[in-house]
């Protein structure tokens, strides 16, 4: 079979290609409940892998606190430079198409009971990264399981309690 034969063929195959367009064009309309479940079912399947393999990232995660100094005032080429690691810090994580939920990088400011921190929150396959210090007048901390969840205040409106231990609103 020479190569003429071969574009001949294809040729040929073009001008078959409206026939089976149409007849492709008929089967789903007249199946086109089995379409819609089929694509329902896939579109729940895909859901759900995303869901799983985003559920085990969130739940292996690690924060590192950044406690500046008292004169502590960055150049803007190391906010730039802090700002790259840590989108390095997600690229390094999400290899193998993690969900984007999953390997999200968390930058907050934060102030619990003391001086604004910086709390850098990821994925703990993302540690190494995380660990590298960004600012050089800033600690770099581990933030523990406790630390993380500050109280939160218990606020009542109108009510009060008097020494009989009946609640009374007040007036």
């Amino acid at each position: 079979m020479t190569t003429n034969d071969v574009i001949d063929e294809l040729i040929s195959g073009v001008g078959d290609l409206p026939e089976l367009a149409q007849q492709a064009q008929d089967w789903a309309m007249n199946n086109l409940w089995w379409v819609a479940i089929c694509a329902l079912v896939i579109a729940v399947a895909i859901s759900s892998v995303q869901r799983l393999m985003s559920r085990s990232t969130l739940g292996n995660r690690t924060a590192f606190e950044v406690l500046p100094t008292n004169g502590f005032d960055p150049a803007l080429e190391d906010v730039l430079r802090f700002a790259k690691q840590i989108a390095q810090a997600q690229r390094s994580t999400s290899r193998w198409a993690l969900p984007a939920r999953g390997t999200a990088m968390r930058v907050r400011l934060m102030s619990v009971g003391g001086p604004l921190t910086l709390r850098v929150e990821g994925p703990a396959r993302a540690t190494t990264v995380l660990r590298h210090q960004g600012y050089a007048q800033c600690e770099l901390r581990a933030v523990t399981g406790q630390e993380s969840k500050p109280e939160r205040p218990k606020i009542q409106l109108g009510v009060h309690n008097d020494s009989t231990g009946a609640s009374t609103a007040a007036a």
